[in-house]
């Protein structure tokens, strides 16, 4: 799972990042696990209802691929 910014606002100031498509974020299964129940224990509004079932799936399945691997 990995995501990326042209550029990321820090108050008046701009930091630009790198255009590197090899960077990846690695999740433990215990981060993906406080991610799930954070999600599992909030309120979304409805316009984000289909990329908050989407992000989940993915959590899910990256979370049980982790798992199987043990």
């Amino acid at each position: 799972m990995s995501f990326s910014a042209g550029k990321v606002n820090i108050g008046k100031d701009i930091v630009k990042e790198s255009k590197s498509s090899d960077s990846k974020i690695e999740l433990t299964e215990k981060e993906i696990e406080f991610l799930l129940v954070t999600i599992k224990n909030s309120l979304f509004k409805g316009e984000y209802v289909e990329t908050l079932y989407n992000l989940t799936l993915k959590l899910q399945k990256h979370f049980v691929n982790l798992k199987s691997k043990k």
